[in-house]
This record gives C-alpha cells, structure tokens and sequence, in this order.
C-alpha cells in the first residue's frame, strides 16, 4: 500500500494518528515528513517573520517613549544630560593616532 505524503501543519500529531489514520499509515515516514516540515516552518517563521532586517536595530532610530522624553527633559532641565552626554564613550575602541 502506499503512504499519503500530505500532512496538516498546526495540528498535534496525536490528534492525526486518531482523526486521520488514512494520512499516516507508515509511522516512520510521517514523522520524518513531520520533523522536516516542522523544521522548515521554524526557519521560516524566523527569518521571514520575527527576524525583520534594518528594524530599529540601532540606536539612531529607536522608539522615545513619553516616559523616555520625560526624563530626557527632566535631564535637561538640571544639566545633567550634557554632562552625561560629556563623558559617555561614543566608541569602544580608542582612537588611533
């Protein structure tokens, strides 16, 4: 007999083996079919969905919350934002001369 190569991607594998006999009649094919689709959909959901390149992964262009703005002002108001300013390390490595 031949074995179905379909399977239901978000549907838990048991819920298959007892709803669905006629999909997975060899067991050892399906899982492989299984864990390759699984794995697939993994890589794809990260590099095509949670990974998002060039989206506020820098400090230039991150999002200043209210609160953010708030203490930024509050800083401002007393100085001690350029003083901070003043002394924060713009690069890790020193300059070479």
């Amino acid at each position: 007999a031949q074995a179905r190569s379909t399977s239901l991607p978000f549907i838990p594998t048991d819920w298959i083996f007892r709803f669905f006999p006629y999909i997975c009649r060899d067991r050892v094919r399906f899982m492989l079919r299984f864990n390759q689709i699984s794995f697939l959909m993994g890589l794809g959901y990260f590099y095509l969905w949670a990974h998002m390149p060039y989206k506020n992964d820098h400090y230039e262009g991150f999002y200043e919350s209210p609160l953010y703005n708030y203490v930024k002002g509050e800083l401002a108001k007393t100085g001690q934002l350029e003083e901070n300013l003043r002394i924060k390390a713009k690069s890790f490595y020193p300059k070479e001369e």
